[in-house]
């Protein structure tokens, strides 16, 4: 159920009486036009003809009124309940309509936001000129700790401005794409997000177009009005149409790819191109090797699966045995997601393992090494199956014992790499530039298609949340905060 706080314009029946002197204050209030109020004679000897007009023109009035009634209402803030998910269905992928961003409902000229509304002189045009406001800026927020197990705490806020630099160092971004991701989820669960935090508005990665600069971006020259721009943000704040981000935390991208299929090039491709950099020997191929991937299914396995294919690898995961169909279509062989499944037969055979999941403390993927062989371990792992309980007051162990698991993988276990995917950028800057040229290269190639689970609206973000703790988003969730509901 979805409650709304709104102001609603109110429309007046067909059996008001709306005389010559309150129709000429309204053309004058609203256009600016002077129509000259009709003399009594004129009135009387047209008096029937005038009646079924002027009940025609306000039928007419109301049921434009009632076809734009979503429009002309201003929400101010939406709570969207955890009822059933029964927007998706069982076929989602393919019930779901795609959005392009370049096709938005609503527009943004730099100044104000508005519809398009032409007077052609009838009553109904001249009500409809009048209610032109709409919001600039809308966000998806947090406001509790706790209050967000299923997506229940998480709400919409609409606002009449455009965000300022929140320093003289930041950029304000208008979004056209940001991730909805694991990261995003388990924050709004509360782990790892503490209340200093608040409100948090999720989202990471974004795509968009610089709107404003704080002074000091602006004399530092790297970028100007109207550059397309990649962003890592460090506190979240995606899920928004606009984002005020450091300067720092920004690159320019191509204006030719689309923003959707960028942003999940920063989500996945990235850090699925950084561990398997990190697997080469030498820079050599990795032409006829066993690679084998604890989390096929999840984003990052998949962008893992589709540039190690490129290169010709026998390529193996692990995963439920329901997404097995699908990962065997893109030329993967799958195992259970239990290491004591397939460990027995397989310890000891792959060239490459990359670690996604921390299942066991990352024992059975090193296990699972030949002699030669290398394992990249892929930091921070967020699982909706464990249960995050909190340790001592202090630190819950979920989070203990991933640490302990990083510590053992970079000092305790031989050939073996630790990949923070979140720190990346900051460790090489000119790399990960590097990198994300090579990515987009490849995208406008046709070389690789990063999988999009859904696009979706601002207001759908919560629905999207569940849909990711229930395991049914095949791919990432982009959303794209100027499509509507």
């Amino acid at each position: 159920m979805v409650k709304f706080g709104i102001f609603k314009k109110k429309s007046k029946g067909c059996d008001a009486a709306l005389s010559p002197a309150a129709n000429t204050k309204t053309a004058e209030s609203v256009v600016g036009i002077h129509i000259d109020p009709p003399s009594a004679s004129m009135i009387a000897t047209s008096n029937s003809t005038s009646k079924s007009r002027r009940c025609d023109e306000e039928t007419a009035r109301d049921e434009l009124s009632e076809n734009r009634e979503d429009d002309d209402n201003t929400a101010f803030e939406t709570t969207v309940s955890a009822e059933e998910d029964t927007h998706y269905g069982s076929d989602y992928e393919e019930s779901v309509p795609s959005y392009d961003e370049e096709t938005y409902d609503e527009t943004y000229d730099g100044t104000i936001i508005h519809n398009d509304i032409s007077y052609d002189g009838s009553l109904a045009a001249m009500d409809a000129v009048g209610d032109t406001k709409k919001f600039f800026h809308k966000d998806v927020v947090l406001h509790n700790i706790g209050e967000n197990q299923n997506g229940n705490g998480l709400v919409i806020r609409a606002m009449y401005f455009v965000p300022k630099p929140k320093t003289e160092d930041d950029i304000v971004v208008r979004i056209e794409a940001s991730t909805v991701s694991a990261r995003d989820v388990m924050h709004c669960r509360g782990v790892g997000l503490s209340r200093s935090m608040l409100p948090f508005v999720p989202g990471y990665e974004v795509i968009g177009t610089v709107q404003t600069l704080g002074e000091n971006a602006k004399a530092e020259g790297l970028f100007k009005e109207g550059d397309r721009v990649a962003g890592l943000s460090l506190c979240g704040g995606g899920n928004s149409r606009f984002i005020s981000i450091s300067g720092s935390r920004l690159v320019k991208i191509s204006d030719s790819v689309k923003s959707t299929q960028a942003v999940c090039l920063i989500h996945d491709y990235m850090a699925a191109l950084k561990a398997l950099r990190l697997a080469k020997k030498s820079g050599s191929p990795f032409t006829g090797m066993n690679i084998l991937l604890t989390d096929g299914f999840s984003p990052i396995g998949q962008a893992v699966i589709n540039l190690a294919a490129m290169e010709g690898a026998n390529i193996y995961c692990c995963a439920d045995e329901n997404k097995h169909s699908y990962l065997a279509s893109l030329g993967a062989k799958c195992f259970s997601k239990e290491p004591e499944a397939w460990l027995p037969s397989a310890s000891g055979s792959f060239d490459v393992v990359i670690d996604n999941s921390c299942t066991d403390s990352y024992s059975s993927s090193w296990f699972a090494l030949n002699q030669k062989g290398t394992l990249v371990c892929l930091s921070p792992v967020f699982s909706f199956d464990r249960n995050y309980e909190g340790g001592c007051g202090i630190i819950d162990f979920t989070e203990l014992q991933q640490k302990w698991a990083g510590l053992k993988a970079k000092y305790m276990m031989p050939n073996t790499y630790f990949f923070d995917t979140i720190r990346d950028f900051d460790n090489d800057r000119e790399q990960y530039l590097q990198d994300l040229r090579y990515l987009t290269f490849l995208l406008e190639k046709g070389n690789i298609k990063p999988k999009i689970a859904e696009k979706v609206s601002l207001e759908d973000v919560p629905d999207a949340q569940r849909l990711m703790i229930a395991g049914r988003a095949n791919g990432t969730i982009v959303c794209v905060p100027w499509i509507d509901n």
